[in-house]
C-alpha cells in the first residue's frame, strides 16, 4: 500500500509550439535531483501501443524494464504526477504536452495544494515552420504558419486564464544564456539551480515523446555506460544530429534554409503573430 503523504509538491507545464525546445528545456530541468521530466506525458494513456513509426509507446531511453513507466500505471488512487513523483522519488514533475485540453484536464485533477506553474516557451516562429518544413518538405509554408499561429493563440489563451504562476521563456536565450535563464526559472519554481542543469546529456531521465534528435545526443552520450533503447532520427536530421556536439547549440538553421517564397508566405499569415517572438 502507497504511502498517504503526498510527494508531488508542484506540476510545471511546457506550452509552447512544436519544434520550439520543449524537450532541451524539459532535460535541463530534469537534470536537477529533484525534478523529475515526464516528457509528453498525455503518451501515457497509450503506453505499450505502437507508434507511427512502428514503436511501442514507452519511455525514450530504457527498455521493458524502465522504473518509471515499465509497470502498469495505477487505474485508481494516486493522480498522474503523484505516481510519478513517487517512482523518481522527485517532488517536482515536469509534463511538456502541448495539448490544452490534456493540460486543463490534468491541472484540474490535482489537489489544490499542489502548485501548478505554466512555463510559456517561445521560439521565432521562421525557425519552427522551417524546422517542419525540413520534416515534412512536401508541405506548404502557409499551412504550417497557419498552425503555428494557432497554437501560439491557444498558448497565450491558456495563459491569460492560468490560475498559477506563468513563466515566459525564449529559446533562443535558453540557447545563448542558459544559466541565466535558468537560474531565474529554477527560483520562480521552487527550486535552486544547480550547474548540473546545464549539462544533461548523462542525466538518468525517462520522458515519453518528444523531439528525437535532442534525446538521440542523450542516448548516444549514455551509450558507453549502458546499453537501452535506441532513438531513430529521420533522415533529414540525421547529419545534423550525428555531429551535435554534447552542448546546447542555438539552431538558427532557418536563416540559410527558408526560401523567400517560404517567408513571404510566413509574414503574410504569421507576421503579426510572429513580432512578440521574433529573434
Amino acid at each position: 500500500m502507497m504511502n498517504s503523504e503526498r510527494h508531488n509538491k508542484a506540476v510545471i507545464f511546457i506550452m509552447g509550439a512544436g519544434h520550439s525546445g520543449t524537450t532541451l528545456l524539459g532535460l535541463m530541468l530534469g537534470a536537477h535531483p529533484a525534478v523529475c521530466f515526464a516528457g509528453e506525458a498525455w503518451n501515457s494513456t497509450r503506453l505499450g501501443t505502437t507508434d507511427g513509426q512502428g514503436r511501442t509507446v514507452g519511455c525514450n531511453f530504457c527498455t521493458d524494464d524502465c522504473p518509471v513507466w515499465g509497470d502498469p500505471l495505477p487505474s485508481t488512487g494516486p493522480d498522474l504526477y503523484e505516481v510519478l513523483a513517487r517512482r523518481c522519488g522527485r517532488p517536482f514533475v515536469v509534463d511538456s504536452t502541448k495539448a490544452v485540453g490534456w493540460i486543463d484536464q490534468q491541472a484540474a485533477l490535482l489537489p489544490g495544494a499542489v502548485h501548478r506553474h505554466l512555463v510559456v516557451l517561445a521560439r521565432d516562429g521562421r525557425a519552427v515552420v522551417n524546422s517542419l518544413l525540413r520534416k515534412y518538405p512536401d508541405a506548404r509554408p502557409a499551412e504550417l504558419a497557419a498552425e503555428w499561429v494557432a497554437q501560439m493563440r491557444r498558448t497565450e489563451d491558456l495563459a491569460a486564464r492560468w490560475p498559477g504562476i506563468v513563466s515566459r521563456v525564449h529559446y533562443e536565450d535558453v540557447a545563448t544564456h542558459p544559466e541565466d535563464v535558468l537560474s531565474h526559472l529554477s527560483a520562480t519554481l521552487g527550486f535552486s539551480f544547480l550547474p548540473a542543469m546545464l549539462d544533461p546529456w548523462l542525466s538518468v531521465q525517462h520522458p515519453l515523446g518528444g523531439n528525437a534528435g535532442t534525446q538521440y545526443i542523450v542516448a548516444r552520450e549514455r551509450a558507453a555506460r549502458a546499453t537501452g533503447r535506441p532513438v531513430n532520427l529521420k533522415r533529414t536530421e540525421r547529419a545534423y544530429y550525428l555531429g551535435h556536439p554534447p552542448a546546447i547549440v542555438l539552431d538558427l538553421r532557418w536563416r540559410e534554409e527558408m526560401s523567400e517564397p517560404a517567408l513571404r508566405a510566413f509574414d503574410a499569415i504569421a507576421g503579426e503573430t510572429n513580432a512578440p517572438y521574433a529573434r
